[in-house]
Protein backbone atom coordinates (compact mmCIF):
# COMPACT_ATOMS: atom_id res chain seq x y z
CA UNK A 1 0.00 0.00 0.00
CA UNK A 2 2.82 2.23 0.39
CA UNK A 3 4.16 2.04 -2.87
CA UNK A 4 1.14 2.02 -4.51
CA UNK A 5 0.40 5.75 -2.47
CA UNK A 6 4.07 6.69 -3.56
CA UNK A 7 2.98 6.50 -6.99
CA UNK A 8 -0.51 8.72 -6.68
CA UNK A 9 1.24 10.93 -4.57
CA UNK A 10 3.88 11.22 -7.60
CA UNK A 11 1.07 11.34 -10.33
CA UNK A 12 -0.72 14.36 -8.25
CA UNK A 13 3.23 16.08 -8.67
CA UNK A 14 3.51 15.16 -12.30
CA UNK A 15 -0.11 16.06 -13.49
CA UNK A 16 -0.24 19.54 -11.94
CA UNK A 17 3.11 20.09 -14.52
CA UNK A 18 1.86 22.83 -17.49
CA UNK A 19 3.41 19.95 -19.97
CA UNK A 20 0.59 17.23 -18.62
CA UNK A 21 -1.97 19.90 -18.27
CA UNK A 22 -5.36 18.26 -19.27
CA UNK A 23 -8.03 19.47 -21.76
CA UNK A 24 -11.31 17.87 -20.56
CA UNK A 25 -12.90 18.22 -17.46
CA UNK A 26 -14.13 14.24 -16.80
CA UNK A 27 -10.32 13.83 -17.36
CA UNK A 28 -9.25 15.75 -14.60
CA UNK A 29 -11.95 14.11 -12.44
CA UNK A 30 -10.93 10.73 -13.09
CA UNK A 31 -7.48 11.55 -12.45
CA UNK A 32 -8.25 13.13 -8.95
CA UNK A 33 -10.25 9.84 -7.75
CA UNK A 34 -7.22 7.86 -8.98
CA UNK A 35 -5.14 10.61 -6.37
CA UNK A 36 -6.80 10.08 -3.83
CA UNK A 37 -7.27 6.32 -4.17
CA UNK A 38 -10.62 5.82 -4.83
CA UNK A 39 -10.16 3.58 -8.04
CA UNK A 40 -13.52 2.47 -8.75
CA UNK A 41 -14.56 6.20 -9.31
CA UNK A 42 -11.60 7.06 -11.17
CA UNK A 43 -12.56 3.55 -13.19
CA UNK A 44 -16.60 4.78 -13.58
CA UNK A 45 -15.28 8.68 -14.73
CA UNK A 46 -12.71 7.55 -17.75
CA UNK A 47 -15.65 4.98 -18.79
CA UNK A 48 -17.82 7.72 -18.81
CA UNK A 49 -15.49 10.00 -20.55
CA UNK A 50 -14.33 7.24 -22.82
CA UNK A 51 -18.47 7.32 -24.33
CA UNK A 52 -19.82 10.88 -23.69
CA UNK A 53 -16.66 12.96 -23.61
CA UNK A 54 -15.63 14.97 -26.85
CA UNK A 55 -12.28 13.56 -26.19
CA UNK A 56 -9.32 14.26 -28.74
CA UNK A 57 -7.24 11.63 -30.31
CA UNK A 58 -4.25 12.59 -28.13
CA UNK A 59 -6.86 12.73 -25.17
CA UNK A 60 -8.50 9.38 -25.39
CA UNK A 61 -4.49 8.16 -25.97
CA UNK A 62 -4.01 9.41 -21.83
CA UNK A 63 -7.23 7.96 -21.13
CA UNK A 64 -5.96 4.99 -22.43
CA UNK A 65 -2.92 4.96 -20.38
CA UNK A 66 -4.39 6.39 -17.01
CA UNK A 67 -7.09 3.89 -17.16
CA UNK A 68 -4.20 1.02 -17.27
CA UNK A 69 -2.66 2.53 -13.95
CA UNK A 70 -6.14 2.36 -12.58
CA UNK A 71 -6.53 -1.54 -13.58
CA UNK A 72 -3.22 -2.02 -12.52
CA UNK A 73 -3.84 -0.61 -9.23
CA UNK A 74 -7.25 -2.70 -8.88
CA UNK A 75 -5.17 -5.73 -10.00
CA UNK A 76 -7.23 -6.51 -13.01
CA UNK A 77 -3.96 -7.60 -15.02
CA UNK A 78 -6.30 -8.59 -17.96
CA UNK A 79 -8.25 -4.82 -18.47
CA UNK A 80 -4.92 -3.25 -18.28
CA UNK A 81 -3.55 -5.21 -21.46
CA UNK A 82 -6.56 -4.30 -22.98
CA UNK A 83 -5.92 -0.38 -22.65
CA UNK A 84 -2.17 -0.97 -23.50
CA UNK A 85 -2.77 -2.82 -26.41
CA UNK A 86 -5.10 -0.45 -27.50
CA UNK A 87 -2.53 2.74 -26.90
CA UNK A 88 -0.04 0.57 -28.92
CA UNK A 89 -2.45 -0.12 -31.99
CA UNK A 90 -2.98 3.70 -32.41
CA UNK A 91 0.32 4.99 -32.21
CA UNK A 92 3.12 2.64 -31.42
CA UNK A 93 5.94 5.69 -31.06
CA UNK A 94 3.83 6.29 -27.76
CA UNK A 95 5.94 6.56 -24.77
CA UNK A 96 4.47 5.82 -21.21
CA UNK A 97 4.64 8.48 -18.46
CA UNK A 98 7.30 8.55 -15.55
CA UNK A 99 4.22 7.49 -13.67
CA UNK A 100 3.99 4.13 -15.04
CA UNK A 101 5.42 1.45 -12.39
CA UNK A 102 7.98 -0.95 -14.28
CA UNK A 103 5.27 -3.69 -14.38
CA UNK A 104 3.03 -1.72 -16.47
CA UNK A 105 5.94 -0.34 -18.40
CA UNK A 106 7.28 -4.13 -19.07
CA UNK A 107 3.95 -4.67 -20.39
CA UNK A 108 4.09 -2.02 -22.60
CA UNK A 109 7.09 -2.74 -24.39
CA UNK A 110 5.81 -6.53 -24.62
CA UNK A 111 2.95 -5.74 -26.56
CA UNK A 112 4.50 -2.91 -28.29
CA UNK A 113 7.05 -5.75 -30.11
CA UNK A 114 4.16 -8.03 -30.41
CA UNK A 115 1.97 -5.69 -32.70
CA UNK A 116 4.86 -4.62 -35.03
CA UNK A 117 5.97 -4.88 -38.33
CA UNK A 118 3.20 -7.20 -40.27
CA UNK A 119 1.75 -7.67 -36.87
CA UNK A 120 1.02 -4.21 -36.93
CA UNK A 121 -3.29 -2.59 -37.55
CA UNK A 122 -3.89 -2.43 -40.89
CA UNK A 123 -6.78 -0.33 -42.51
CA UNK A 124 -6.63 -2.82 -46.26
CA UNK A 125 -8.97 -1.23 -49.08
CA UNK A 126 -9.87 -3.92 -52.09
CA UNK A 127 -11.98 -4.16 -55.26
CA UNK A 128 -14.30 -7.23 -54.98
CA UNK A 129 -16.75 -8.64 -57.46
CA UNK A 130 -20.02 -9.45 -55.38
CA UNK A 131 -22.88 -11.06 -57.65
CA UNK A 132 -21.43 -9.49 -60.96
CA UNK A 133 -21.08 -6.30 -59.71
CA UNK A 134 -17.97 -4.49 -58.55
CA UNK A 135 -17.90 -3.07 -55.04
CA UNK A 136 -14.76 -1.72 -52.93
CA UNK A 137 -14.18 -2.65 -49.52
CA UNK A 138 -12.32 -1.43 -46.66
CA UNK A 139 -11.42 -3.38 -43.56
CA UNK A 140 -9.67 -2.92 -40.25
CA UNK A 141 -7.20 -5.98 -39.96
CA UNK A 142 -5.80 -6.90 -36.32
CA UNK A 143 -7.62 -4.23 -34.51
CA UNK A 144 -8.14 -4.38 -30.65
CA UNK A 145 -11.77 -5.05 -29.49
CA UNK A 146 -13.69 -1.54 -28.08
CA UNK A 147 -11.05 0.73 -30.32
CA UNK A 148 -12.83 1.64 -33.60
CA UNK A 149 -16.52 3.01 -33.26
CA UNK A 150 -17.10 3.44 -37.18
CA UNK A 151 -15.75 3.38 -40.49
CA UNK A 152 -16.13 5.46 -43.76
CA UNK A 153 -15.41 4.49 -47.41
CA UNK A 154 -15.74 7.19 -49.90
CA UNK A 155 -14.76 6.64 -53.68
CA UNK A 156 -14.81 9.11 -56.62
CA UNK A 157 -16.19 8.24 -59.91
CA UNK A 158 -17.49 9.71 -63.24
CA UNK A 159 -14.10 11.69 -63.30
CA UNK A 160 -13.62 12.79 -60.47
CA UNK A 161 -17.33 14.74 -60.25
CA UNK A 162 -19.17 12.70 -58.27
CA UNK A 163 -18.53 10.62 -54.78
CA UNK A 164 -19.73 7.25 -53.21
CA UNK A 165 -19.47 7.00 -49.78
CA UNK A 166 -20.87 4.72 -46.74
CA UNK A 167 -20.08 4.76 -42.91
CA UNK A 168 -20.88 1.45 -41.33
CA UNK A 169 -20.61 0.91 -37.57
CA UNK A 170 -17.44 -1.54 -36.65
CA UNK A 171 -14.06 -1.79 -38.58
CA UNK A 172 -15.53 -2.52 -41.99
CA UNK A 173 -17.56 -0.64 -44.94
CA UNK A 174 -18.06 -1.32 -48.56
CA UNK A 175 -19.60 0.69 -51.34
CA UNK A 176 -20.90 -0.24 -54.37
CA UNK A 177 -19.55 1.25 -57.54
CA UNK A 178 -21.26 2.22 -60.92
CA UNK A 179 -21.47 -0.05 -63.69
CA UNK A 180 -18.40 0.44 -65.15
CA UNK A 181 -16.79 0.21 -62.19
CA UNK A 182 -14.12 2.32 -62.58
CA UNK A 183 -13.20 4.99 -59.88
CA UNK A 184 -10.83 7.32 -59.24
CA UNK A 185 -9.32 6.83 -56.07
CA UNK A 186 -11.15 5.65 -52.36
CA UNK A 187 -10.26 6.54 -48.94
CA UNK A 188 -11.16 4.72 -46.03
CA UNK A 189 -10.55 6.16 -42.40
CA UNK A 190 -11.19 4.16 -38.96
CA UNK A 191 -12.58 6.48 -36.38
CA UNK A 192 -13.51 6.80 -32.58
CA UNK A 193 -16.65 7.21 -31.04
CA UNK A 194 -16.29 11.25 -30.70
CA UNK A 195 -14.94 10.94 -34.25
CA UNK A 196 -11.39 11.16 -34.16
CA UNK A 197 -9.44 9.48 -36.86
CA UNK A 198 -7.27 6.57 -35.48
CA UNK A 199 -6.19 4.99 -38.96
CA UNK A 200 -6.50 5.76 -42.09
CA UNK A 201 -5.73 4.38 -46.11
CA UNK A 202 -6.45 5.78 -49.60
CA UNK A 203 -6.01 3.46 -52.90
CA UNK A 204 -5.56 5.57 -56.46
CA UNK A 205 -7.86 4.74 -58.90
CA UNK A 206 -8.67 2.93 -62.08
CA UNK A 207 -6.58 4.37 -65.90
CA UNK A 208 -8.94 4.68 -68.12
CA UNK A 209 -8.08 3.72 -71.86
CA UNK A 210 -8.45 6.20 -74.35
CA UNK A 211 -8.60 5.92 -78.13
CA UNK A 212 -5.71 5.42 -80.71
CA UNK A 213 -7.11 8.36 -81.82
CA UNK A 214 -7.12 10.20 -78.94
CA UNK A 215 -4.46 12.67 -77.25
CA UNK A 216 -2.18 10.80 -75.37
CA UNK A 217 -3.77 12.70 -72.27
CA UNK A 218 -4.62 16.25 -71.08
CA UNK A 219 -2.17 18.58 -71.61
CA UNK A 220 -2.52 21.35 -69.07
CA UNK A 221 -1.86 25.01 -70.28
CA UNK A 222 1.40 26.37 -69.21
CA UNK A 223 1.37 28.67 -66.58
CA UNK A 224 3.12 32.13 -66.87
CA UNK A 225 3.93 34.37 -64.33
CA UNK A 226 2.92 38.17 -64.41
CA UNK A 227 6.81 38.80 -64.58
CA UNK A 228 7.07 36.69 -67.89
CA UNK A 229 4.03 37.92 -69.57
CA UNK A 230 5.34 41.62 -68.85
CA UNK A 231 8.59 40.79 -70.55
CA UNK A 232 6.44 39.70 -73.87
CA UNK A 233 4.26 42.80 -74.00
CA UNK A 234 7.45 44.87 -73.52
CA UNK A 235 8.98 43.62 -76.63
CA UNK A 236 5.40 44.01 -78.88
CA UNK A 237 5.80 47.78 -77.93
CA UNK A 238 8.21 49.19 -80.23
CA UNK A 239 6.10 47.63 -83.07
CA UNK A 240 3.07 48.49 -81.53
CA UNK A 241 4.00 52.56 -81.31
CA UNK A 242 6.34 51.93 -84.84
CA UNK A 243 2.43 51.24 -86.77
CA UNK A 244 0.32 53.71 -84.60
CA UNK A 245 3.00 56.24 -85.72
CA UNK A 246 2.60 55.15 -89.77
CA UNK A 247 -0.71 55.06 -89.08
CA UNK A 248 -1.42 58.28 -87.73
CA UNK A 249 1.13 60.05 -90.53
CA UNK A 250 -1.01 58.32 -93.19
CA UNK A 251 -4.00 59.99 -91.62
CA UNK A 252 -2.81 63.49 -91.49
CA UNK A 253 -0.98 63.41 -94.96
CA UNK A 254 -4.41 62.40 -96.34
CA UNK A 255 -6.33 65.07 -94.68
CA UNK A 256 -4.19 67.70 -95.97
CA UNK A 257 -4.52 66.38 -99.46
CA UNK A 258 -7.84 66.56 -99.38
CA UNK A 259 -8.61 69.96 -97.91
CA UNK A 260 -6.33 71.21 -100.42
CA UNK A 261 -8.45 69.93 -103.17
CA UNK A 262 -11.20 71.11 -101.83
CA UNK A 263 -10.23 74.41 -101.51
CA UNK A 264 -8.43 75.02 -105.07
CA UNK A 265 -11.93 74.12 -106.35
CA UNK A 266 -13.51 76.54 -104.88
CA UNK A 267 -10.94 79.43 -104.34
CA UNK A 268 -7.77 80.83 -104.90
CA UNK A 269 -4.95 79.56 -103.52
CA UNK A 270 -3.73 81.61 -100.69
CA UNK A 271 -0.75 80.60 -99.74
CA UNK A 272 0.35 77.34 -97.85
CA UNK A 273 -2.05 75.33 -96.06
CA UNK A 274 -2.44 75.66 -92.06
CA UNK A 275 -3.93 72.79 -90.47
CA UNK A 276 -5.04 73.87 -86.88
CA UNK A 277 -5.01 71.19 -84.39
Amino acid sequence: MGIRLGIIAFLALSWALPGTARAHPLLDRAVAAYERAEFERALRTFHTAERNADLSVDELLQLFEMRALVHDALGDTASMRADLRRLVAVRGSYQLSKLAPPAVRATFEELRDASSGPRAVELKIEEKTIEKESWVVARLLRAPDGLVDHTTLQCSVENDVKTVSRTSEGTSVSVKLPESGVHHGCAATARSRQGGVLFSASTEGKRVLLPSSSPSGFQMPRYQSQRDGGEVRKKKWPWIVAVSVAVVAAGVTAGVLVSQRSKSDSQPQLGAVAVDW
